[in-house]
């Protein structure tokens, strides 16, 4: 019976939820979250508000997001007026009318990692009328969660904190607190996965103007991604946008200078300035980018070769020819 007591306080949270919007973006991974989300929310404020412009906001949320699918929301259950009856009218609405369809639909025209975004979604936001410390519908749920995450890893880290305090029978407001945080961050986090993923994959079919295009999308989601910023300065490299690329680089360095994996992640970055600043030729800023580089990783034969040259264009031969020895010495054939 505690999570019916429950009623009054989580409907006047969603009402201040709700004055929030969660930004809207192509990712298909990203919307798939926002339909499971917005679904159970709407369902939720159905079951429990007579304020049918606020419900209706969360459905026609819910449906913009299930129009990218090609679907259409039923409607909502009617009312009985009995919060108990329509609770539960709403649960079999959530799960059976519109949960498991979807679920499915999702699996088949787009894969198992959709499917489970938008099972998560759905399944932890009807945490918010179900939840109780200890009880096994709450279990039920964590499980359910667990489970499919297993076809999208990259939220285990983001419901972990929520599935501990579900296995620690925590009072529902740190519950309810963690969900509303989950619920912010995951449309956002799961579209840069998402663009950042397309980056790569078409970096590697050799779509470089495509891939600077995700990365960049990425980028209008999370300004302060590094990684975004590298790989839009590789594509960039590709397409011989010498001056972008540097600025891109420029900007990794300035995010990653003082991170613990700077030595691993800037060597390469400096590696790749000092090339184009080289092929620019900014014989100094390349000199310095190459041998920071270096001072970075020690064997990195690839940034002795391309200082070597650059010290050859500059007409330092005995720095050129030591700079080239050493590089082969690391890497043999790597200055043929």
């Amino acid at each position: 019976m505690r999570r019916y007591l429950l009623f009054v306080s989580v409907c006047l949270i969603l009402l201040v939820l709700s004055a929030g919007a969660q930004a809207t973006t192509d990712s298909k991974m990203s919307q798939a979250w926002v339909l499971g989300s917005k679904l159970a929310l709407a369902g939720t404020l159905h079951s429990q508000t007579s304020d049918a412009a606020l419900v209706g906001r969360q459905f026609a949320s819910a449906s913009s997001a299930a129009a990218v699918f090609g679907l259409k929301l039923p409607p909502l259950p009617a009312k009985v007026g009995d919060r108990v009856k329509d609770s539960a009218a709403v649960m079999h609405y959530l799960i059976n009318t519109t949960g498991n369809p979807i679920g499915s639909v999702l699996a088949k025209n787009h894969g198992p990692e959709h499917a489970a975004i938008f099972e998560i979604a759905l399944k932890s936001n009807m945490l918010l009328i179900l939840y109780g410390p200890g009880e096994s519908t709450a279990n039920t749920i964590a499980g359910v969660i667990r489970s499919r995450s297993a076809n999208a890893k990259y939220l285990n880290g983001m419901t972990a904190k929520l599935l501990q305090l579900i296995d620690q029978k925590a009072p529902y407001d740190q519950v309810k607190a963690e969900l509303f945080e989950i619920h912010d961050l995951a449309p956002k986090f799961i579209a840069v996965i998402e663009y950042s993923r397309n980056g790569e994959v078409k970096y590697a079919a050799k779509d470089f103007a495509g891939s600077a295009a995700e990365f960049t999308k990425a980028l209008g989601v999370d300004p302060g991604g590094a990684e975004y910023y590298f790989g839009r300065g590789r594509a960039h490299m590709q397409l011989n946008k010498n001056v972008e690329a540097i600025a891109d680089y420029t900007k990794v360095i300035q995010l990653e200078g003082n991170t613990p994996n700077a030595p691993k992640n800037l060597s390469v970055t400096y590696h790749n300035r000092g090339l184009l600043y080289g092929m620019t030729g900014k014989h100094a800023l390349a000199i310095a980018d190459l041998t920071k580089a270096i001072s970075l990783r020690p064997d990195y034969a690839s940034a002795y070769k391309v200082r070597g040259l650059v010290y050859k264009q500059m007409g330092n031969v005995k720095a050129a020819a030591a700079d080239l020895q050493k590089a082969e010495q690391l890497q043999p054939g790597i200055t043929r």
